[in-house]
């Protein structure tokens, strides 16, 4: 993997959930030599999280857990006892970054805080992920995506007016706060190169989405320089009698039909005559009912894919409603390789997909599967001088 951009960068991931695993999948993935620390016999959260492979749960089955530690190598470490501890800082002293995601303050009764690591390590760029971040009156709250997503502002405007505010998707706060970490701890990095000075970074899961792209920076700067409140609207008002979402021969399809396009638009469902008449016109409220019947008529007819092809073959939007399994296996997606295929050892070929950044030659690779737990004890830990014997010795007393 020499070839890849972040190839020779040590990093030690002693994340447990989503943001902290998938920013250091980043790392992993674009080259670089990343150690997943984890809890003796139970390893990280996300080897709990469903859906499993074949919906039989074990600690190597979450597809969670299979996304978000591609090329990753995993050891088992206890940080509680003596000489766990002697072991990490040894890692320490080898690695150019730390990203973990432990509640403030753990880092520092374990006796591991910045201020200890770095001088073992000057150039160690240590990253804290948490919830609210390691100072204010939030910063020992708990949270879930869930609740990041509605205290962020941006759920108070999404959902049917008339109903409870809804989320967007789910973990999507949790995966957009990966990527901010990941530019983040890069960008700081980059600078230890320059200078050959580590730094600690205090990273909250909350501020990412106070000033993420899910329109918190507009709403909230809205909100600061007018006063206005971004309110929820029904997604599928209409700018006149044409669709916005309309059911198809085999499902839905969503359109986007301005009114000076609305009289291609009944050409193109075979309507054109009606065109003569007045009264069809897209802002005729009055046609509402009627008009729906005989787009239901029409549209059914053709399949998604159809009507997407003909839309857009006039350059007007329109795009199916699709499901997970009209993803995996899209024409579209299948051709620019999007979902990559890893083996197994225990379960055959998984596919998964790839990263977003395409360069030529391709920057990301996955070469190996994620790890079953404390799969790489015997490399890591020989590498750093702890021989076979040794080793059974450390396992024997739940060191590793």
């Amino acid at each position: 993997m020499a070839d890849q951009p972040l190839s020779g960068i040590k990093v030690l991931d002693l994340t447990n959930h989503i943001t902290g695993a998938f920013c250091a999948k980043q790392f992993a993935d674009y080259g670089a030599d990343v150690i997943k620390i984890e809890k003796i016999g139970r390893g990280c959260h996300t080897r709990h999280m469903p859906p499993f492979i074949d919906d039989k749960p074990d600690l190597d089955s979450s597809l969670y857990f299979q996304y978000l530690n591609t090329n990753k190598k995993s050891i088992t470490l206890n940080l509680k006892t003596k000489t766990g501890k002697i072991i990490f800082k040894n890692l320490i002293s080898k690695a150019d970054i730390l990203i973990e995601s432990f509640s403030p303050g753990v880092m520092l009764k374990l006796e591991l805080n910045y201020e200890i690591l770095e001088k073992i390590n000057p150039r160690l760029v240590m990253a804290s992920i948490t919830n609210f971040g390691q100072t204010g009156p939030y910063r020992d709250y708990k949270a879930s995506d869930l609740v990041e997503f509605a205290m962020g502002g941006a759920m108070s405007s999404t959902g049917l007016p008339q109903l409870n505010p809804i989320n967007k998707a789910r973990d999507a706060c949790l995966f957009e706060s990966g990527l901010q970490s990941w530019y983040a701890i890069m960008g700081v990095y980059m600078g230890t190169l320059r200078d050959n000075i580590g730094d600690y970074i205090d990273l909250s899961i909350m501020e990412t989405q106070l000033a993420g792209c899910e329109r918190r920076t507009s709403h909230l700067l809205t909100y600061q320089y007018t006063g206005d409140i971004s309110l929820r609207v029904d997604p599928f008002t209409k700018i006149g009698i044409a669709p916005r979402m309309q059911r198809t021969k085999d499902g839905f399809i969503n359109l986007v039909i301005g009114p000076s396009r609305f009289a291609k638009f009944m050409e193109l469902i075979g309507q054109k005559d009606l065109l003569d008449d007045p009264s069809w016109n897209i802002f005729n409220m009055e046609k509402q009912a009627e008009a729906q019947k005989l787009f239901d008529i029409c549209f059914s007819q053709k399949t998604r894919k159809e009507w997407a092809s003909l839309f857009q073959n006039e350059g007007m939007i329109c795009t199916p409603l699709n499901k997970p399994e009209d993803i995996c296996n899209d024409e579209h997606w299948n051709d620019r390789e999007f979902f990559r295929e890893v083996n197994h050892p225990h379960f055959g070929t998984i596919k998964l997909p790839r990263g977003a950044v395409r360069v030529s030659p391709d920057w990301w690779q996955v070469h190996r599967s994620a790890p079953t737990l404390g799969q790489d004890n015997t490399e890591v830990y020989g590498s750093i001088g702890y021989s076979i014997p040794d080793q059974s010795l450390l396992k024997a007393n739940a060191v590793i």
